[in-house]
């Protein structure tokens, strides 16, 4: 057997709430790491999962350092991309020979390739000299379990400040939009939907006409009602930025980009009880970040939000998701916040000190839910890692359609802070990922559980720091 290690957190059991698949953690690889170690056999857990399900869809690091490309010139662009593009093809003839079959997807911002493979391709992988990483494509699940006036959005919109997010655009990525009154049409400037078929893991894309990748606006409508979940992206994409001129959302004027990311799943191997169900693979996720870092420009983003999530880390996991850290890391250097979910590990059940994927990422600004009342939820992953605190308690916005209801989680936090970094944006333009941050963390109410305190947002002090050119707490 091949003596590969990785370092890998795979939590046997976690989130009873999550479908299976989403609740363990990918196995990750480095392959030239372990040629230098005796450490321990992570290539025979990958094995063993891929002979569990006799083919394996893996996310692909090549050993290529790339520059981000909003550093570069035109002509370094294409440089750039003409030696990524060469390692890519070697890489793919070496696996697959002359049939390529097994090729998903390839990046163009990043060195990352999402391949199928089976178990002598993937000895093929972890041999290859130019292979930095090998990961598991994981699974994620929508993070479910009058909240502007707590967060103090309100006191921002006045004609005094009249910081309502105009100019500024969210992205968000979840199961796509459809709110006629709270999200006009003239308001989304943008979409997508990256969405997966393959019978091996019985997922069936759920972008129009079954298509796996489309880049417009009307792919990103949600996903139809009659799947449980579906509903959960306009309840996100509301939150943020929704306005039916009596319900208002945080940035009640931003624009927005909706992104569908999930695919349905028919299979209790993945599912659990609840069949069918909807999980939206990582390289589903990355796809449409990296669409997001080339939108970035044209549509002024000031923040993505990801209120989905699996697994369970009590760390930062960059090195476990490499793929995803690195375009994360690529959107935070160019100025787009990424706001993730930060989980809902049941205090009762789990404890404290834990976080899921991707907010266990160090650049991703990882949420907690908080209480109308100023409470930690007791719900809520609380941790060290959390960044931030906001309202994700019986929240109330849009449904599909014209239709409205209540939902918990920290899916409803994540985007309060998505829609108050749009707010903070219109008024700081040029203002970077971490001066935000900072102004939101050492402007909020700090809220304490566990001996564990972290801030509560409150746009309005947040925009006062801004104001006094504050840099520290």
């Amino acid at each position: 057997a091949l003596a590969l290690s990785a370092s890998v957190v795979i939590p046997s059991t976690y989130a009873a709430d999550l479908p299976p698949a989403a609740a363990r953690s990918p196995i990750v690889v480095y392959p030239q790491l372990a040629a230098r170690s005796a450490g321990a056999n992570v290539s025979s857990a990958l094995l063993e999962r891929l002979r569990e399900l006799r083919i394996l869809r893996v996310l692909v690091g090549l050993d290529l350092k790339l520059t981000p490309s909003h550093r570069l010139s035109e002509a370094q662009k294409r440089r750039q991309r003409a030696e990524l593009e060469t390692m890519q093809d070697a890489l793919i003839k070496r696996t697959f020979g002359a049939r390529q079959e097994g090729v998903i997807a390839r990046f163009e911002d990043i060195p990352y390739l999402t391949l199928e493979v089976s178990e002598h391709q993937l000895i093929r992988l972890l041999t290859d000299p130019n292979v930095h990483s090998v990961q598991e494509d994981g699974l994620a699940a929508p993070m479910l379990r009058e909240s502007t006036k707590l967060i103090r959005a309100k006191r921002v919109w006045g004609p005094k400040f009249e910081l309502r997010g105009k100019g500024q655009s969210i992205a968000i990525l979840d199961t796509g939009s459809n709110h006629p009154k709270m999200l006009k049409k003239s308001r989304i400037v943008a979409g997508g939907c990256y969405s997966s078929n393959h019978p091996g893991y019985g997922s069936k894309s759920l972008c129009p006409g079954g298509a796996e990748v489309k880049n417009n606006a009307a792919a990103g409508k949600n996903c139809t009602e009659s799947i449980t979940g579906c509903d959960h992206g306009t309840h996100v994409a509301t939150i943020a930025a929704g306005n039916s001129g009596k319900l208002k959302g945080v940035a009640r004027e931003a624009n927005i980009i909706r992104m569908q990311v999930f695919s349905q799943f028919n299979s209790s191997v993945y599912c659990g009880r609840s069949i069918p169900c909807i999980m939206s693979f990582t390289s589903d996720q990355v796809k449409a970040l990296e669409r997001i870092y080339k939108l970035r420009k044209k549509h002024h983003i000031a923040a993505v939000n990801l209120s989905l999530g699996s697994g369970n880390y009590a760390n930062y996991c960059d090195g476990n998701q490499p793929a995803m850290t690195e375009i994360i890391d690529r959107l935070t250097d160019a100025g787009v916040a990424v706001v993730v979910a930060g989980g809902n590990s049941s205090i009762p059940t789990y404890g404290f000190g834990y976080t899921s994927f991707p907010a266990c990422i160090k650049n991703a600004i990882a949420v907690g839910n908080s209480t109308k009342t100023d409470g930690v939820s007791v719900f809520s992953s609380h941790s060290d890692l959390i960044d931030l605190l906001a309202p994700g308690e019986n929240i109330y916005a849009g449904l599909p359609g014209r239709r409205y209801g209540t939902k918990s989680g920290t899916s409803m936090a994540a985007p309060h802070v998505a829609g108050a970094i749009a707010l903070l944006k219109g008024y700081r333009p040029k203002a970077t990922v971490t001066e935000l941050l900072t102004a939101l963390k050492c402007s909020g109410e700090l809220l304490s559980a566990a001996g564990i305190a972290k801030p509560r947002v409150d746009v309005r002090k947040a925009y006062r720091f801004l104001k006094g050119n504050r840099t520290s707490c």
